[in-house]
């Protein structure tokens, strides 16, 4: 047996290596270099390459090319010169114990509800896909197991057959594998072909916890952490509702009840600084002069407290009004008129004042990014209107 026989599977733990550089290209990225032995994982099956230096230098990537893994540097290293390797061990051991926790959980997404595992991805967060249906109660019953599997402490094996010898396990495998296949075994959790790295035990991995999940079609994509990435992802949460826990004078286990609240006391304060600013409106609209078309700045970008006051400005006898009210990004509007086709300056006026809205031949009304000069000075240039201030 030829396969698997790197340094970095025989040795998992080993964060340094004394070897010989075997040799040494140039290439775009810099120079290709090939050592005797290597603690260099190159990327693949989902795990990224791991990262450190040979000799001091930064390795920029690691992949496998055939039978032999290349390390891609900056400089290059002489021919049968022993050099010195450093893998970032915090690095490489986020990865293990990531890889292996998401194993567990896709082991038992299979066991539980028969979905396999179609895609894996490790970043910012373990992705990992499945061909079916997961809901939140599911997902979360997987992962209660996944931490039970974790404090365990159950030994994690590795178990090498040839093809010949395949046909006795029942694994997890995405791919055709036709020479050596290498089987991820956690007993009564998984079994998966996997050319990847993975810590000894489980006890190892410490907490796996699922962040997110979403779902596309037929396929679930969940989203996990384990180990100390997991720990520093809810140490920042934790963080995050202490300070919410004091600004909102609530105990961190009462937060949502708190939130609920404060929301509820903003939506009545809108409701009654809605109402107060339709008086306001209405009151305006009754000592507003006469002129044939109007331009008036409201308060608060209420669309039906808008209307309203355009309504009772049309029936006064102005025949064009317009209501502009200051938005986050800009200003929402208002336009109603008797002297004008609105329906067939909307698109052109939309358009020039950057707006999303709609409307009729008598009224109009959505939002934009221009200044009230310029939304005025667009309406007049297309319909030859000319708008009074009066507010």
């Amino acid at each position: 047996m030829n396969e698997f026989q790197e340094y970095y599977y025989s040795h998992p733990y080993a964060r340094e290596l004394s070897t010989i550089v075997v040799s040494c290209h140039a290439c775009k990225e810099g120079y290709e270099i090939v050592l005797k032995d290597t603690i260099f994982y190159p990327e693949g099956g989902g795990q990224p390459c791991d990262k450190g230096t040979i000799q001091d230098i930064t390795v920029l990537d690691v992949q496998r090319k055939k039978d032999k893994i290349i390390h891609i540097l900056k400089q290059p290293l002489p021919l049968g010169e022993k050099v010195h390797c450093v893998i970032n061990w915090e690095y490489r051991y986020d990865l293990m114990q990531n890889h292996t926790g998401e194993h567990i959980f896709s082991g038992l997404v299979k066991k539980l509800y028969g979905y396999s595992n179609v895609g894996f991805h490790m970043g910012e967060y373990i992705c990992a896909d499945f061909r079916g249906d997961l809901t939140e109660e599911m997902i979360q019953d997987v992962e209660q197991q996944v931490n039970q599997a974790i404090w365990a402490n159950l030994p994690v094996r590795e178990i090498f057959c040839a093809p010949s010898e395949t046909g006795k396990y029942e694994y997890r495998s995405k791919i055709e594998i036709a020479g050596i296949t290498r089987i991820v075994s956690i007993e009564d959790y998984d079994m998966c072909a996997c050319c990847g790295m993975h810590v000894n035990h489980t006890g190892e991995i410490g907490i796996c916890k699922v962040i997110n999940f979403e779902k596309s079609g037929n396929k679930t994509r969940v989203f996990l952490l384990s180990g100390r990435k997991a720990f520093a992802y809810l140490n920042h949460i934790q963080q995050e509702n202490s300070k919410i826990s004091k600004l909102l004078s609530a105990k961190p286990l009462e937060l949502s009840s708190a939130v609920s609240n404060l929301g509820q006391r903003y939506l009545d304060l809108q409701k009654s600084y809605r109402q107060l600013s339709t008086e306001i409106m209405l009151k305006d609209a009754k000592h507003i002069p006469m002129h044939d078309s109007i331009l008036y700045t409201a308060v608060l970008a209420d669309y039906e407290a808008m209307r309203v006051f355009c309504n009772c400005c049309i029936k006064k006898g102005i025949s064009t009004v317009m209501v502009l009210a200051k938005t986050e990004v800009g200003y929402a509007y208002v336009i109603m008129s008797k002297a004008v086709d609105l329906q067939s300056i909307r698109a052109a006026f939309n358009t020039r004042i950057n707006a999303k809205g709609g409307g009729n031949s008598e009224m109009m009304q959505g939002s934009c990014t221009a200044t009230p000069t310029e939304i005025s000075n667009v309406f007049g240039t297309l319909t030859g209107v000319t708008m009074h201030i009066v507010s």
